[in-house]
Parts: structure tokens; sequence; C-alpha cells
């Protein structure tokens, strides 16, 4: 059996960043939790026009130990509730650091997965993880005088990430709106935002959220060919501030398809990622349609709108799938 929670959840354990009151409602104004004995799962939905669209913000948070076939059931109890509830015309997917073990029945279900590593106050030794042209490469950064700051100053961050989105051709960029609420509510106690400086340019960027003990790299920026090293530096930097200031003891670069296909950009990202000593974790997200009529339509508004702007709208999951020897199919 479960219940709908809203506004206010009162529970024994720590919930990870993307699953609390305040981050939530940094992106709506409707927000909540599908909560059983065992298992919690966060949820935000955008209503835009005639339409509602439901997403996930973490996997399935687990109470107590818990089977991936109670996992199962629960999401298919999560399901139901959304379709006799009405909840929304359709469940999009899940945010990109949520990694479930399992999906529900009749779902759109594909393989995902997220780099993780982790991290500790001493710089050398999570240096050491790096193979040893990429030490070469972040020592020479340092000789040569690259910097690593903190900023506060969100103007530049947030357009800085921006202008990368849109070298890299990713038609949705991040919403300023957003940005600021989230500046406002969580900096700096929760949001940290980094930058890597030579000769007086700025070679990369980087926005990290904190909960207890976790790190996650929610957006980062780059120049069009910033100094070699100096990404690599930006982010041991942050990894060791934030573990020796905040005692985060894990980081999570956000993403990952599980089997990429070599050669494309978005392979040299993920490359970039391991080559930190990271370790991939596997899984699933998914998605369901719970109305049809609406669920095409919201997708041919959003083509058009696209379109008007003369951008070629690409659907993530499907652009992802085409990135992945097995197309993300699940087994």
């Amino acid at each position: 059996m479960i219940k709908l929670v809203q506004n206010e959840i009162n529970l024994e354990i720590e919930l990870p960043f993307f699953a609390n009151k305040q981050y939530l409602e940094s992106k709506s104004n409707t927000y909540g939790w599908f909560v059983s004995d065992n298992l919690i799962l966060p949820f935000i939905v955008f209503k835009e026009l005639m339409f509602k669209r439901l997403v996930f913000t973490t996997e399935v948070i687990q109470i107590k130990n818990s089977s991936i076939q109670e996992e199962k059931y629960f999401l298919n109890e999560v399901i139901n509730f959304i379709k006799i509830n009405n909840l929304c015309d359709f469940i999009h997917k899940p945010q990109p650091s949520a990694v479930f073990r399992t999906y529900p029945d009749n779902c759109n279900a594909f393989t995902w997965g997220t780099y993780k590593i982790d991290i500790e106050p001493n710089f050398e030794n999570m240096l050491k993880k790096l193979n040893k042209s990429q030490r070469n490469y972040v020592r020479k950064a340092l000789r040569e005088e690259v910097q690593i700051e903190r900023t506060d100053n969100f103007d530049k961050i947030y357009s800085f990430c921006n202008e990368t989105l849109s070298r890299q051709k990713i038609p949705l960029l991040i919403c300023r709106e957003e940005f600021q609420k989230q500046y406002d509510t969580f900096h700096p106690n929760n949001m940290f935002m980094f930058k890597a400086i030579y000769k007086n340019e700025i070679q990369g960027s980087l926005v990290v959220f904190i909960d207890k003990t976790n790190a996650y790299a929610e957006y980062a920026g780059s120049a069009l060919s910033p100094k070699h090293g100096s990404l690599k530096l930006l982010h041991l930097t942050a990894m060791q501030y934030l573990s020796k200031n905040h005692n985060i003891q894990s980081y999570d670069f956000i993403g990952a398809i599980p089997d990429i296909i070599e050669g494309s950009k978005e392979a040299g990202i993920q490359k970039f990622k391991k080559e930190f000593g990271a370790q991939i974790y596997e899984g699933y997200q998914f998605s369901f349609i719970v109305n049809p009529i609406k669920y095409f339509l919201f997708n041919l508004c959003l083509k058009l709108s696209f379109m008007m702007r003369r951008i070629k709208y690409v659907d993530p999951v499907e652009r992802y799938k085409k990135l992945s020897k097995s197309g993300l199919k699940v087994t």
C-alpha cells in the first residue's frame, strides 16, 4: 500500500539532495513523495498549457533494505496510483542522476548509469587515480598557474555553462529562472560554483550540489579549447574542497550511457569522467504514457516551438539510444 505525501515529509532517514523538499520546490510548485513502509520515490510535476508532465528526481530510496521484486511491485503501485488519480499525462524520463534497480511493467524502459567516485581531502591520493599522462597535464597546469577559484558570480557561471551547451548543439538550455531560484535557495550551503582561470580567461566552470555525504556535479562549462589539465584540476580541486570542508565522501558526475559508442563527443565526456578512477553504476530509467493523445500533442507543440526558432528538436532518450551500442535496450 502506497500513499502520496505532499508539502511535508517526516522520516527518520536523511533524504538525498534531489529528494529533499527545498530542491523539489526549486523545480516546481507541484511535488511530492510516493511512500510505502519501506520505499520512497520523490517527484515533480511540470504544468505547461494543457499538459502535465511528471518527473522522478531520484531512483527509489530505501527506508529499509528491500528486494528488487519489492521495488518493482512498488513502482507498479505508483503507476496505478498516478493513473487512477490522473496526476499527469505522461511520466517523462527521470533526472540524469537517477539510476533505478528495476522498472515497472508496460513502460518504456532503457538502460542508464552514472559515474561515481569516492573522494578524500588528500589531493595527491586522488591525483594518483589518473593515468600518468593525465597526471602530468594536471601538474603542468599547476606549474603554469592555472587557478581554481570558488565564485559567487551567478551571471557569469550561468552564461558560461549555457554557452557550452549551445556550442554542443544541445537544444534544452539551463532555465535562468530555475538557476536563479536554486542559487537563492542553496548557495552557499548546498550549492558551490568553481571556475578554472588561465591568463585571466575562464577555462572551465562547475556547479555542484551537496547533501550530507554526496556531491553532484550538476552543471559544467568549458572553453572552446581549454588549457590542458585545467578541467581535471577543476574537478579535483572541487573534490578536495568538498571532502575537506564539508565531509563529502562521494562525487557523482551525473548520467552515463553504459555501452556508449566510441568516437562521439559524448563518449569523450564519459571518458573524461572515467579517467578520474570513477566507477559506473548501471541500472535503468523509464517513461510511461498515461494519456496518449496529450502525449502526442505535447511532443508536436514542443517540436513546433523549436522549429519556430529554427532548431531541430530531438528527444533526449532517442539521442542517447543512437549513441548506445545496444540502443539502450533492456534484456
